[in-house]
């Protein structure tokens, strides 16, 4: 795979919104299986940092702004760690196939 920056920022931008996507849904389900629980009960300071209980959500938690961004971050550098990892496993195979000649 060749070099470039379109492709760079398609694969840091896809596996943000795909980070975001397995935050608001899957780690949401499992950190809070019943939310109903939140109407009599405090939530911890972890839960707190990454969810609130807003009274338009009728007392349910939901994931605020930090958990948009952590999520965004996340997923910007896996998607960069990937990009790098394959533009770099092309570059060593021609480097080997190179080498054979």
């Amino acid at each position: 795979m060749k070099e470039s920056k379109i492709l760079k920022w398609i694969f840091i931008l896809a596996t943000g919104i795909l980070m975001c996507l397995i935050s608001f849904t899957l780690i949401y389900d499992l950190l809070i299986p019943d939310a109903c629980y939140y109407h009599m009960n405090e939530m911890n300071s972890f839960m707190n940092l990454f969810y609130s209980v807003w009274p338009g959500d009728n007392g349910h938690p939901s994931p605020n702004l930090l958990n948009l961004i952590i999520s965004l971050i996340i997923g910007g550098i896996l998607g960069y760690g990937i990009y790098k990892y394959l533009t770099n496993k092309n570059k060593r195979k021609i480097k080997t196939t190179a080498n054979n000649v």
